[in-house]
């Protein structure tokens, strides 16, 4: 029998299964829609198989190494545990608890949780915005600003006086001064924007550099850089608690909108045509999704309070 190929969703659904099966108000229902999850797709068996695995060996790491791994979070819970292997993603996240990168975003200087914005001012004035789920790791010395983006979205906004700022991630190296950028780190690719000052991009396995000038932004991956394109002011509008959609189709929307709400978001088939125009808040997204009926012909079906499903009305 061939192992089935887990994608981030199917493992992200993994674990929010288990979060509510673990949950205090878990229900009779839950647990047998549960079942039914894991029945409906080999995948999904696959998956759940997998997400115990990982419980199993986190729970058999000594009490001490136990305590400093999770140090950096006191009193980390099941559900917390959960959360932060779906920000994981991959099946690569199941099958080596063990590993360096496996644990990096657990041990990162700064992170936010699903939903979550923070802030920070550095010495020099230089702040600091993390868009949800985002972990990284910041060290300042003389020489300027290091800061290492493993997951979600950052944004950078350094004054005229402000130290050099070096911006390592996945597949890239970015140096920049007096500027204000936006990295944003998706599973296949990353989207650097630059909008005041420059910013120089060098990929971290490959010669390939570019060089962005303000008001513009570049697709990038390990295996290559997209040309420049011209930045899209709306792709930040999470940093006032927004998320602008403008003839957007309704998959690309909930989609986006998944990566700040606590749970599992599906599109059914057949509902790729509709598209829809707005301004709507992160900050409540069961609200932003009631209002997806009054503009478009669709209806909610709430598996769970963290599992919602877009229909045909």
């Amino acid at each position: 029998m061939s192992v089935p190929m887990l994608s981030p969703e199917q493992i992200r659904e993994a674990t929010q299964w288990q979060a509510r099966l673990w949950s205090d108000d878990a229900t009779e229902e839950d647990i047998a829609a549960c079942a039914r999850w894991r029945q409906g797709d080999p995948a999904h068996e696959y998956a759940w198989q997998q997400l115990q695995q990982l419980q199993n060996q986190f729970d058999a790491v000594p009490a001490a190494s136990g305590r400093r791994i999770l140090g950096v979070r006191r009193g980390l819970s099941r559900r917390q545990l959960l959360a932060l292997a779906g920000l994981l993603g991959g099946s690569a996240s199941l099958a080596g608890v063990g590993t360096r990168r496996q644990w990096q975003p657990l041990l990162a200087d700064q992170r936010t949780g699903t939903g979550e914005m923070r802030s920070l001012r550095l010495d020099d004035g230089t702040r600091l915005q993390l868009n949800t789920a985002t972990s990284l790791n910041l060290h300042s010395n003389a020489s300027g600003h290091q800061v290492q983006l493993l997951l979600g979205e950052l944004l950078i906004d350094s004054p005229a006086h402000a130290w050099p700022l070096q911006l390592d991630c996945r597949d890239a190296r970015i140096t920049a001064r007096n500027s204000r950028l936006c990295l944003r780190q998706d599973a296949e690719d990353s989207l650097l924007t630059v909008l005041a000052g420059s910013a120089d991009l060098q990929l971290q396995q490959q010669q390939s550099s570019v060089t962005l000038s303000a008001g513009k932004a570049v697709r990038f991956s390990g295996q290559g850089i997209a040309p420049t394109q011209a930045a899209n002011p709306n792709q930040l509008a999470w940093t006032t608690g927004r998320l602008v959609a403008e003839r957007q189709s309704l998959p690309q929307f909930v989609s986006e909108l998944a990566r700040y709400h606590p749970g599992v978001l599906r599109v059914a088939p057949g509902l790729a045509d509709l598209h829809l125009t707005g301004v709507f808040s992160l900050k409540d997204t069961h609200a932003t999704l009631a209002r997806l009926p009054t503009i478009l012909p669709v209806k909610l079906r709430y598996i769970s309070r963290y599992w919602v499903s877009v229909e045909p009305a």
